[in-house]
């Protein structure tokens, strides 16, 4: 699963959007494979480490990055940001841009981040804001599906200006499943 994150950040670079989902019955170890604890990493910060080594080893003058992390949380069926104090009742709002059609999370604070320590940084407040509650099978499961998004500026600057592209790539780590299948 690992190799997974890997080819995120390697297709992040060539201006593709990926997404990678983690998906699993309650207590198989989704939130530890994508968040990883203590000095055990998982997923997402691999990924990012990786991102922000390949951008640092830019050495086109006319090549820079941008990066914004963003942290959400839908929690029955009610959307909020991990990264804000202030979610509103009855959760953000999930929008269509009309002339993109792309879908978006109204007000979601999405914040540019510089580094890899930067990022570890906001996953730490994140992941202190999630919704976790006991239950049979785990006693701090994640009772919510969680969505981590990377959006990856190229800019590049050319004779005819700036240009600019784009990637976004989405981690999810999916809120497990309660029960579990008896194969008799």
């Amino acid at each position: 699963m690992i190799y997974s994150g890997y080819i995120c950040s390697f297709q992040i670079h060539l201006s593709y959007n990926c997404s990678l989902f983690a998906y699993g019955q309650t207590g198989s170890g989704k939130s530890y494979s994508m968040v990883g604890y203590g000095k055990n990493k998982g997923i997402v910060p691999i990924t990012c480490d990786e991102l922000f080594k390949t951008m640092n080893s830019n050495s086109d003058p006319n090549k820079r990055f941008e990066v914004t992390f963003s942290m959400l949380e839908i929690y029955n069926e009610q959307v909020r940001d991990l990264l804000s104090r202030d979610n509103p009742k009855g959760g953000l709002q999930v929008r269509q841009n009309p002339k993109e059609g792309f879908f978006y999370v109204e007000n979601l604070k999405k914040v540019p981040v510089g580094s890899y320590e930067d990022i570890e940084k906001r996953m730490e407040q994140g992941t202190a804001s999630r919704t976790v509650a006991s239950t049979n099978m785990n006693a701090t499961s994640s009772r919510a599906h969680t969505v981590v998004t990377i959006t990856f500026d190229q800019i590049m600057k050319g004779d005819s200006g700036e240009t600019k592209k784009s990637s976004v790539m989405n981690l999810v780590d999916l809120a497990g499943k309660k029960t579990s299948i008896r194969v008799v």
